[in-house]
């Protein structure tokens, strides 16, 4: 009861905040599609995510990781709606891609900057050392389990194997498999934003093992996948991207 309450109470929070990212995509849906489909996309996918929240998996370790599971539920509304439409699941991506990059965007130069701060202060990351090894002693079945790693005091700060992801474990039983991998590449929009130079080799939703994250400062974010049409996808908007 205490995932189901945690997101219900904030339901309407978090439908502002839904309004506010479709109100930043809405003119590129249009470009793409049309005012009409638009329109009815965008009321259809917010639907679809009042019908999820509930649904959402309840993470015990921190709130940063409750809205990373937000952002991923947003998105898996759109895949959703999307496939209903008979669309690929790249175009489903290019949307959610552009929508965070346009969020992000949104943010103030403060909370980049204390972001940024944050994540490479060495309070901030004792803190989050033992809080990972306290979590390993009790973790909730199909939560995010993970190990610290330390930094090697040249290519990176510190970092993170994930050796199970509740994001994951949420698509599959959405029955969104595919779209998983896709999902994964959230972290370009969130680390080129806050600079937070992550690099990333494999994920789960990818079939590996683990997510190796490792965050290193004034570093440049690479992050790949595994998955072929994946990879080529991220490479497509990365090229769009520059060339815009």
């Amino acid at each position: 009861m205490k995932q189901n309450n945690y997101y219900i109470s904030r339901k309407q929070k978090l439908l502002t905040d839904f309004n506010k990212a479709s109100a930043l995509i809405r003119n590129s849906i249009v470009s793409r599609y049309g005012e009409k489909f638009a329109d009815m996309l965008i009321k259809e996918v917010r639907n679809e995510f009042i019908t999820l929240i509930p649904k959402i998996p309840f993470t015990g370790i921190s709130l940063t990781l409750r809205l990373f599971l937000i952002i991923s539920t947003q998105e898996l509304s759109v895949y959703k709606v999307m496939k209903n439409h008979g669309k690929n699941v790249a175009e489903s991506w290019e949307i959610c891609h552009e929508a965070l990059r346009l969020r992000m965007h949104s943010f103030s130069k403060f909370k980049k900057w204390l972001a940024k701060r944050l994540l490479f202060s060495p309070i901030i990351i004792w803190i989050a050392k033992k809080r990972i090894q306290r979590v390993a002693k009790s973790k909730i079945p199909g939560d995010f389990s993970f190990q610290f790693v330390e930094g090697d005091g040249e290519n990176f700060e510190w970092g993170v194997d994930y050796t199970e992801c509740a994001i994951y474990n949420f698509m599959r039983h959405q029955d969104a498999e595919e779209f998983a991998p896709y999902v994964c590449m959230s972290d370009i929009a969130l680390s080129d934003a806050m600079e937070w130079g992550l690099v990333r080799t494999e994920t789960i939703a990818d079939g590996c093992k683990k997510c190796d994250f490792r965050f290193k400062k004034g570093g440049i974010t690479q992050i790949s996948s595994k998955t072929p049409e994946v990879q080529t996808t991220i490479e497509r908007i990365a090229l769009k991207e520059k060339l815009c």
